[in-house]
């Protein structure tokens, strides 16, 4: 435990300060975070040597990134993705096994290393590319939603490439891989069956339960309990845990609890996915890459162009526009984590030699490096041309009652009492449909719904929460709930992210209106001076009429 609390503290210590640096340097600090492991690993440093807890965590970090992304999305959502989504990832994952396994033969390899070879490269890293695609808001885009689909159908691919690798290293007869993967595809029916059960009959019921949405304790743990436990379902099942945790993240989006969910997974998920990044750069042996830096650098080159093409063709083999398919190929122009794994099969079954997989570890990592850069020129180039009809993120199609983070709602209004109902009945009907509501009371929230309004279960006082309501887009915020702390609280969190709302804000009492202004909000109405105002209008009727019998 010592041994592991310290390596965890060496790996968040240089990932924190080459992340800032990388940051400083306008690049995104995931490079910082690969380039932390690779010197405090073996290959330079030393400081971290075991793998064992470090990876275990990391993996949970993917995870968790898969598990908080799948709730942006219900069913509905991800089945208007398209089957010709999917249909690409498949085609992907063929021809970049045929394309690496026709460069394996070229250089010589005996038929089944480059088999293996093939496997290998036909993996992009799901957890590189969700991450730079969120940071860069670009998830829902035409690119975007393409390349998580062909990263989805990837990542269903694991199984049967590494019982493929397996059964051509020896490992096995065709008619074990074949109970292997029935046996899997099995698990996998009982594992999904189950997260429905839990997620249409068990979490409601929980969440429902009075003051227990209300509690941030209670929604942590929940939300913990879900990625992790999702992610170990999986993993036991013999399937991905990324692919789990999505799963039961996509399962649990169609609830009206999982912007608040995610939002209080969010930091678990920040910290397990830096020890992802650098548990990555822990493979790196800068010397090695050195001693042979021109096999690398054609490696890596051979590696980003091939890709990119091949994942090109597979998108205009399915009829994607020319646009889409060039974006996401540029997105998916990597070898992902789970190339690793096939990697260390082929290498334990006698496939590749010990340098041929430094090679293969090498290049993986040089092109997840790169990945930062391929995504944001995948961005500029889907921001030169004009949307394509029906293919960008306003236009994605979604389900009743699927509320997705790119709504524009004009007005926000944070808390769904008395004050926050009146003030959406005030409006005409017409408006209605423009306005969002973040309450974190069950109740009020379906109520907010009947109403007409977009509602949003969850702690107002949380970024995410504000993000998902579509805080940014929104001409005017309302907070009406009668907390001071609270209310002061949002109207900062709302001047930060979005500096052109207008932030109305309730006070009970006018000696604790100007502390609310003071934290950002640019109107305060106070009930004393309201009710004053009140009393005096019946004040002044009253002598105007009869006196009282």
């Amino acid at each position: 435990m010592h041994d592991a609390l310290v390596a965890i503290l060496v790996l968040l210590g240089a990932a924190l300060a080459l992340g800032a640096l990388a940051e400083r340097l306008r690049q995104t600090a995931v490079l910082g975070y690969l380039l932390a492991g690779t010197v405090v690993g073996p290959g330079v440093l030393g400081w971290v040597s075991s793998e064992g807890s470090i990876s275990a965590l990391a993996e949970l970090g993917a995870a968790t990134l898969l598990f908080s992304i799948g709730t942006e999305f219900s069913m509905g959502r991800l089945r208007a993705l398209g089957t010709r989504t999917f249909a690409t990832g498949a085609v992907q994952v063929a021809v970049t096994c045929a394309g690496g396994m026709t460069a394996g033969l070229a250089l010589g390899l005996e038929w089944r290393a480059a088999a293996a070879l093939g496997a290998i490269t036909s993996l992009s890293s799901t957890a590189v590319v969700m991450r730079l695609l969120v940071e860069q808001r670009a998830i829902d885009s035409a690119h975007g939603r393409l390349s998580m689909g062909v990263l989805l159908t990837q990542d269903l691919a694991v199984v049967p490439l590494v019982v493929m690798v397996a059964l051509l290293a020896g490992g096995g007869s065709a008619a074990d891989a074949a109970s292997t993967l029935a046996r899997t595809a099995g698990w996998a029916v009982v594992l999904v069956a189950g997260y429905v059960v839990l997620v249409r009959w068990v979490f409601p019921w929980f969440l429902g339960g009075r003051g227990v949405a209300r509690n941030r304790d209670l929604v942590a743990v929940f939300a913990v309990t879900c990625a992790v436990g999702s992610a170990l379902g999986a993993e036991a099942a013999g399937l991905s845990p990324a692919l789990g945790a999505f799963v039961a993240g996509v399962l649990l989006g169609g609830s009206p609890f999982a912007a608040q969910v995610r939002a209080e997974v969010t930091p678990l998920r920040t910290i397990l996915l830096t020890l992802f990044f650098a548990s990555v750069g822990l493979a790196g042996d800068p010397a090695w890459a050195w001693e042979h830096r021109w096999a690398t650098l054609a490696a890596v080159s051979a590696i980003v162009a091939g890709k990119s093409l091949l994942a090109f063709a597979a998108a205009r083999m399915c009829r994607t526009s020319p646009r889409s398919a060039a974006a996401a190929a540029l997105c998916l122009a990597q070898i992902g984590e789970f190339s690793f794994v096939i990697a260390e099969v082929a290498r334990d079954g006698g496939l590749l030699d010990g340098d041929a997989h430094r090679l293969v570890v090498t290049s993986t990592i040089g092109s997840l490096a790169l990945a930062p850069f391929m995504v944001t020129w995948a961005q500029r180039l889907s921001r030169s041309v004009p949307r394509e009809p029906g293919t960008g993120a306003p236009g994605t199609p979604q389900a009743p009652g699927d509320h997705a983070p790119g709504q524009r709602p004009d007005v926000v209004i944070v808390g769904f009492g008395p004050a926050g109902q009146r003030a959406l009945a005030q409006l005409p009907p017409r408006r209605r449909a423009s306005v969002a509501v973040v309450d974190s009371n069950p109740a009020l929230v379906a109520q907010a719904r009947q109403a007409g309004a977009h509602a949003h279960l969850g702690d107002a006082r949380r970024t995410d929460v504000l993000e998902h309501a579509g805080v940014r887009s929104a001409r005017v915020v309302a907070v009406t709930t009668a907390d001071v702390d609270v209310a002061g609280h949002v109207a900062s969190l709302v001047r930060h992210l979005a500096p052109t709302a207008m932030v109305i804000a309730r006070s009970r009492y006018r000696d604790t209106a100007e502390d609310i202004a003071r934290q950002g909000a640019h109107r305060v109405v106070d009930e004393e001076s309201l009710v004053g105002i009140r009393l005096a209008s019946a004040i002044e009727a009253a002598l105007r009429g009869p006196r009282a019998g």
